[in-house]
């Protein structure tokens, strides 16, 4: 089935789970690549912002400026239209979401992986893609065809497989479950609960900007050293991990769910704002690729800054004297991936911090002690 978005479409280019890239074209901008949010999945508005907050931060990654020519993330089916030259940035709509994109070549071929975790989330209507997300075949009812986008709801409707798109916040995870619900996923870790992430519940105003620059971990950000007059941290409520930090601050619990705590550290300040801000562990369900790391990290507030790559499990964006409330503070956020065991990495960990511009140097040292503690 055809989108309907405001351009002759005339050949579908490619598409994911939640919707696809077409050519088109428009007697003011020529050839043009349309990226097309399906309707279905557009009903659920954290996916409609998170369309729309992706689409934002890869221009201005790219270009520090709008690319496309033009969008309409309210419409049913939401589009943006970009010149057919910057095909590529239609399609990295998708990826920066988490989405196994493909050509319409090789559609059909092997089934995409789908992440597996238990259904913390709404349900919304099966990938359009042709294959499966589960290894068995979606049926679409009598009539269907190979290779076209079933309708959005369709009252006979047959799915033997259903994708719960859990978008909750800060982070965009999948859950996936067979009919009957006699597949709840793979079994937690020891002692932790099940594999699902709490996060806000609405798409960031500033995400940071992909893709991350590249770079190495900053040599020069200071450590504790033995003379500092530090504080550790043990015990704290979901943590399983000493937290070391400046003598004088504290961290308080400020969230607690499945998978996921939050805890706001830091402490007053003589004259301003305190320094410090959240400390934020969450699980990144197994296996924790590089695209759902990507997907997770899209969501998360960063000033708008862009990411520089810090090695292989963590990137970080930091500025000093950004304006917050009128005043320039030093700013810094930091998301990096860890092994919570013996396994495959599995654990989301979250930094966001400001502080006066003479205390930047406290907020490096603690980062550079997680670092060493979680080793990522």
């Amino acid at each position: 089935m055809t989108p309907s978005v405001p351009y002759r479409l005339d050949q579908r280019l490619g598409s994911c789970q939640i919707g696809s890239v077409w050519s088109a074209l428009d007697e003011e901008h020529g050839r043009l690549a349309v990226a097309v949010l399906d309707p279905g999945i557009a009903a659920e508005p954290r996916w409609r912002n998170a369309f729309a907050a992706t689409t934002s931060a890869l221009g201005h990654a790219e270009s520090g400026g709008q690319r496309f020519v033009a969008a309409d993330f309210a419409a049913t089916t939401p589009w943006v239209a970009y010149p057919e030259g910057e095909l590529s940035l239609a399609t990295r709509t998708f990826s920066a979401l988490g989405m196994d994109y493909r050509p319409a070549e090789e559609e059909g071929t092997d089934d995409p992986p789908v992440p597996h975790v238990r259904e913390t989330g709404p349900t919304v209507p099966a990938p359009p893609a042709t294959g499966s997300t589960t290894g068995q075949p979606i049926e679409t009812g009598p009539g269907s065809v190979p290779g076209e986008t079933p309708p959005a709801a369709r009252p006979t409707l047959v799915i033997a497989a259903v994708v719960l798109l859990v978008l909750v916040g800060s982070g965009i995870l999948f859950a996936v479950t067979r009919a009957g619900g006699d597949d709840p996923g793979p079994s937690p870790r020891a002692g932790a609960g099940p594999s699902s992430a709490a996060v806000p519940t609405s798409a960031p105003l500033n995400p940071g900007l992909e893709p991350p620059a590249p770079g190495n971990w900053p040599a020069q950000w200071p450590r504790f050293a033995a003379a500092d007059r530090v504080r550790t941290l043990t015990g704290l409520d979901g943590l399983a991990f000493p937290v070391k930090v400046p003598l004088g601050w504290q961290c308080t619990p400020a969230g607690r769910a499945e998978g996921y705590t939050r805890h706001q550290c830091g402490a007053p300040t003589d004259d301003g704002p305190p320094i410090g801000g959240e400390l934020i562990v969450r699980d990144c369900p197994v296996p924790c690729t590089g695209s759902r790391q990507v997907a997770m990290r899209t969501a998360e507030e960063a000033w708008g800054l862009r990411w520089t790559r810090g090695g292989p499990s963590a990137v970080y964006a930091e500025r000093s004297g950004l304006l917050i409330d009128g005043t320039p503070r030093y700013v810094l956020v930091v998301v990096a991936y860890w092994r919570g065991g013996e396994g495959d990495v599995d654990r989301q960990l979250v930094l966001r911090m400001t502080a006066p511009l003479d205390g930047a140097n406290q907020l490096r040292r603690v980062v550079n002690y997680l670092r060493d503690a979680l080793v990522f």
